[in-house]
């Protein structure tokens, strides 16, 4: 499925900028454009990135969302321990 990034993404070890065409598999199309990420690119250039099956899975996709949830875990632990002490 060739798709054109609306967001930065990480994909297969490299950061793609706004715009730039990709090809993955179908389900992570489907996903990345539910959520806004991407959408379908029907322009006749080659693609930046080809990601097989083992990447699509998740091996080197990285979103601000997936690092934004880290963080926030992250901060919530301590803010809820700083909320007990207090």
């Amino acid at each position: 499925m060739k798709l054109k990034t609306l967001k930065p993404l990480y994909l297969g070890g490299q950061t793609l900028v706004e715009g730039t065409p990709f090809e993955t598999i179908e389900q992570h199309g489907r996903e990345l454009i539910q959520k806004g990420y991407a959408e379908p690119d029907s322009s006749e250039g080659d693609p930046a990135v080809t990601l097989s099956e083992e990447d699509a899975a998740g091996v080197g996709v990285l979103t601000s969302d997936s690092v934004s949830v880290q963080v926030e875990g992250g901060k919530g632990k301590k803010s809820a321990s700083k909320s007990k002490a207090e």
